[in-house]
């Protein structure tokens, strides 16, 4: 991924994470139905020097037509584990600073979903965490509730 002109290369993926990506996926998939794009680990340009490849981003439209990688997205979210430092700071106000609405970090280690809402000034205004045992509805699809467990092993 490129951050700040600088190529960043990511370790090796522990099962942990691995298995995470699995379940956030197929709750993206089965709370955003058509008219919704689910791409992973896929470049999203924000800038010249700005390229993160998010674990995911939620788009609506579809791929048919597409031409480019996106520049903007409803949701993103990280997978977390030993990237938790960096996911939840940097990348929160690179996401922030080019505006995307909601980005949730998915803290596989601590077993919690955090959330970022409402964009401004080059940080999110709304940051709360949730636990196992909580829901959290999406701006993108406010009439859907993810149950946070199904996003944890």
């Amino acid at each position: 991924m490129l951050i700040d002109g600088v190529v960043l290369e990511e370790g090796p993926m522990n099962p942990p994470h691995a298995i995470t990506l699995e379940l956030v996926d197929a709750v993206l998939r089965a709370t955003f139905g058509a008219g919704w794009r689910i791409r992973s680990q896929s470049p999203l340009l924000l800038g010249q020097h700005l390229d993160p490849e998010p674990d995911f981003m939620v788009i609506a439209g579809t791929a048919r037509g597409s031409n480019a990688h996106p520049t903007t997205a409803d949701l993103v979210v990280e997978v977390a584990d030993s990237s938790l430092a960096f996911d939840s700071d940097e990348k929160r106000r690179i996401y922030a600073t080019a505006g995307i609405p909601e980005y949730w970090v998915v803290d596989v280690s601590g077993r919690r979903l955090l959330v970022y809402r409402d964009p401004r000034a080059g940080d999110y205004d709304s940051q709360q965490a949730f636990g196992s045992g909580d829901s959290v509805s999406l701006l993108a699809a406010p009439t859907a509730t993810v149950k946070v467990a199904e996003l944890l092993i």
